[in-house]
Formats: structure tokens, C-alpha cells, sequence
């Protein structure tokens, strides 16, 4: 199995600039004072945007759901659970709308839409059950997660059926009908679910002695909902 990891940020570099040296010599034509207005005018054909080439490597070997296309934004609306201490292994969020690609000119009323959608939402407990195992539809990322109680169903169900409707009027693809509701705690490359799967009582059993001993400080109120936009958050509070 390859390393398990915890989530971290995508790591990204640019490439520095470098400067041309000109050397001159008493045989070099005489260069004039000022560069010529075709040169001052000149488009450089470099500007111009150069397909971007996915590279695993440089991103602890996850690979992009969908191509990068300039001025589309990867989005998704989650719940924030960093602050548990008793779970301070979860990592990033209650996935409860997968992956979305978002042109940059609808962003802006794109967020507005979904603030009037939950802005009369109320608040509301969220309760871990037990240890689930997750496999991208890729087939490239396996998930350790823990799912969340049915009792915190009904919340999430409103809040996610008023999201898809904010979708649905940018002809985006609404979240999966079959919804399950879950922490991810760590991932790992390829499908690793049947290796997983043969210690699942085990990582049960562990996390049912965590749970009995910190039922309080492991279920989160939830007062606010989180949205991101490629590099761009947003929040909404709960009533």
C-alpha cells in the first residue's frame, strides 16, 4: 500500500525570470538611444497562456479530476470539523458537495445565490458513527473516513437539496443522489479498499473506545457553512 498521508495544501512554483546579457564589442553596430516603436508595440507570442500539464509528482501523487482550464475554479461547500481535539487526525471537512468547476465571471453571484440559499438555515449538531472506506471514481485515491450519524441527516439532506439548486442554474452537475455523509481522516494513492477492508474491525474498535470516552467533544454544533473557490473562501452563518 502506498504511504497513507494526511490532507495538506497543493503545493505550486513559477519559474523565475531570467535576464538576457547583451555583450557588445567595437565590431557591434551602434544600438540606437531609444528601442524602435515596432519594438515598443510588439506582442510578445509568449504571453501567450501554454497548456497546463498535470504532474502527480508535484502533489503528493493525486491526480486532477478534471483538466485545468484557465478562469474555471474548482468549488465545494463544506462544514468545518479542524477544531475537535479529540480528532485532531480528521482532517479538512465534511464532504457535502463533491468537486465543481466554476467559471471566474459567476463567482460573484455565484456566492450571493448560495448565501440567500442557507441564509435561513438553522443550527445544527453533527454526530460520528463509525469508520467507512471510500474509493474515488477514478479509481486513484482511497479515503479513511468516518461517516456521520443518520440522526444529522435531515440538516444536511435541506442544506445539500438547496445547494443543488444553486447548481442547477449554472448547468452544473448536482451532488451524488446515493449522499453519504462523512469525515475523511487520511488518504492514500490507488484503490486500497480490499487491504482496508481486512482491518476495518480493528479501526473500529478504536474508534468506538474514542468515541465512549469523548461523546461530547466529538460531536460539532454547527454554526457555520464554508465555500471554496479555487484560492477564495467564503462563509455563511447559521440562524
Amino acid at each position: 500500500m502506498h504511504n497513507i498521508q494526511q490532507y495538506s495544501g497543493d503545493s505550486s512554483s513559477e519559474d523565475d525570470d531570467t535576464n538576457n546579457v547583451v555583450a557588445s564589442s567595437k565590431d557591434s553596430p551602434k544600438s540606437d538611444l531609444l528601442p524602435s516603436s515596432k519594438k515598443l508595440l510588439r506582442v510578445e507570442a509568449a504571453t501567450t497562456e501554454e497548456p497546463v500539464e498535470d504532474d502527480p509528482t508535484k502533489h503528493q501523487g493525486r491526480v486532477r479530476s478534471f483538466a485545468h482550464e484557465r478562469g474555471i475554479w474548482a468549488s465545494y461547500v463544506y462544514v468545518d470539523y479542524n477544531d475537535v481535539e479529540p480528532l485532531n487526525d480528521l482532517q479538512q471537512q465534511i464532504i457535502d458537495k463533491a468537486s465543481k468547476d466554476l467559471r471566474l465571471h459567476n463567482i460573484t453571484a455565484f456566492v450571493e445565490n448560495i448565501r440567500n440559499a442557507v441564509s435561513g438555515f438553522k443550527r445544527f449538531t453533527v454526530l460520528p458513527s463509525n469508520i467507512a472506506i471510500y474509493v474515488n471514481e477514478e479509481q486513484t485515491r482511497t479515503f479513511l473516513a468516518v461517516k456521520i450519524a443518520e440522526t444529522s441527516f435531515v440538516s444536511l439532506e435541506q442544506l445539500v437539496d438547496a445547494l443543488d439548486g444553486c447548481m442547477r442554474e449554472y448547468k452544473l452537475p448536482v451532488f451524488y443522489q446515493e449522499r453519504s455523509f462523512h469525515v475523511s481522516i487520511l488518504w492514500t494513492l490507488g484503490n486500497q479498499r480490499e487491504k482496508l477492508e481486512r482491518v476495518l474491525p480493528e479501526l473500529d474498535e478504536l474508534f468506538n473506545a474514542i468515541y465512549e470516552e469523548e461523546y461530547c467533544d466529538m460531536n460539532v454544533n454547527v454554526k457555520r457553512l464554508h465555500l471554496k473557490c479555487g484560492n477564495k473562501f467564503y462563509d455563511f452563518g447559521l440562524v
